[in-house]
């Protein structure tokens, strides 16, 4: 098996992975329930989580639709994933 290294160490990425991982935790969930909820592999939430590939802005619609985190609207998931981390 071949080990992939970070797709990048910039700083606001690393932000983005804390964030979902911080925000699944605070709701009391695992890899598994996470992607079940958004209906992805639980790779894929883990290689978020860890940085090997980056949340898109579908993942974060695909949070918003599923309310995998409770009733959070569309605009708090950005401020909260992107306009807080980027600006």
């Amino acid at each position: 098996m071949v080990k992939r290294n970070y797709i990048s160490l910039n700083d606001h990425y690393v932000e983005m992975r804390k964030k979902l991982r911080l925000l699944r935790k605070y709701h009391h969930l695992t890899i598994s329930d996470l992607a079940e909820r958004l209906d992805l592999s639980d790779k894929i939430i883990s290689n978020y989580e860890n940085g090997y590939n980056r949340m898109t802005i579908e993942t974060l619609v695909l949070i918003y639709d599923s309310e995998a985190f409770g009733q959070i609207d569309l605009e708090e998931l950005l401020q909260i994933f992107i306009l807080d981390i980027f600006e």
